[in-house]
């Protein structure tokens, strides 16, 4: 994500920096909170500070969905840029509880993870902290060591004020296909994406070298991720702001290879793999700004992704969560992959 506003804007407005918060006063480990114990009352009712309790033990979760027969290959693809505060949800722990709670399951499962920023444009937009528009963690695997040290390594990152390119997340996730943005041909570590299985089809030609590993346990070759043959999929998107798109007047890149995703494109690479998405609504300023809520939504529609979210019994409900600054428990993500890997 990228800021137009200086750097100095970045500060939050109480005075504290990210190095001034520490874990909630009722010691839930999926909770940051200011160390200045005064402004943040773990008792209050404002669900903006609240903690919950959903993936707090590492105790089995059952979800209350039985867990689907056959092989389901669920791909995580998370935002680590934040906008303005530090009230974000730990993605370490988070993502450590959910991977635990769907092998806990016992499902035939098997994990993918990746993590995104933005397009890096050098002198287009102001870049924070030198973010990369795709950072490949590992490939669809039932290795639980190697996702517990992928999941370890997941953190936050200030990322300005601007849109983030969860939409080329989807798009590599699926398909695999590279990003080149200056498309020279030759890849740069900081502002390209290697393919997954290189092609003369890729963004570079087939001329670099591949994110794929023959050696991972579990993993297949199929999209963007490895997914195995015959696999139930679910692509799930945790995002902290809105997703780069020029409807909404932000710009693209110009002169990549390929051009910068659009929804189109992220509609394709999910239905093009047969997988269902799940979108997670984390922005913090969900309330004033609507913009990741309706993106999701749409991809969820174009996706025919629904689950049954209101308990009335029918999957009528689009598969996104939203309304808080947070994830969802680990309870009810699963829930929601299990459905729509039903």
């Amino acid at each position: 994500m990228r800021s137009t506003l200086l750097p100095l804007l970045a500060l939050p407005l109480i005075g504290l920096s990210c190095s001034d918060y520490d874990l909630a006063a009722d010691n839930d480990p999926t909770r940051l909170s200011p160390k200045h114990g005064d402004s943040f009352d773990p008792n209050t009712d404002d669900t903006s500070q609240s903690a919950d309790s959903g993936r707090d033990s590492g105790e089995v979760v059952d979800p209350g969905t039985e867990v689907p027969e056959g092989k389901v290959d669920v791909v995580l693809l998370i935002d680590i840029a934040y906008f303005y505060d530090c009230y974000h949800a730990d993605l370490a722990l988070n993502t450590a509880a959910l991977i635990d709670a769907l092998f806990a399951s016992g499902a035939n499962v098997a994990v993918g993870i990746a993590k995104f920023d933005d397009y890096y444009v050098d002198d287009e937009w102001y870049t924070a902290w030198g973010g990369e528009p795709y950072t490949f963690g590992t490939q669809i695997t039932t290795d639980r060591g190697r996702l517990s040290s992928v999941a370890s390594s997941l953190e936050l990152e200030w990322g300005g004020d601007g849109p983030g390119d969860g939409y080329e997340a989807i798009r590599q996730a699926g398909n695999g296909i590279g990003y080149d943005q200056d498309c020279d041909g030759k890849l740069d570590a900081t502002y390209d994406i290697s393919p997954f299985i290189k092609s003369g089809g890729d963004a570079f030609g087939g001329k670099v070298a591949s994110l794929y590993d023959v050696g991972v346990a579990g993993s297949g070759t199929e999209g963007g991720m490895g997914f195995r043959p015959d696999s139930k999929r679910v692509v799930v998107l945790i995002t902290e702001n809105a997703l780069r798109e020029s409807s909404y007047g932000h710009e693209m890149p110009k002169g990549s290879c390929p051009a910068g995703a659009t929804r189109s494109d992220a509609v394709t690479a999910i239905t093009d793999i047969d997988a269902k998405f799940l979108g997670v609504n984390a922005y913090e300023f969900w309330d004033e700004d609507p913009t990741p809520q309706e993106q999701l939504e749409a991809l969820a529609t174009r996706t025919d992704s629904k689950f049954d979210k209101d308990g009335d019994g029918k999957k009528d409900d689009l598969a996104v969560f939203g309304q808080s600054w947070d994830w969802p428990t680990t309870a009810e993500l699963v829930d929601a992959i299990w459905q729509l890997a039903g």
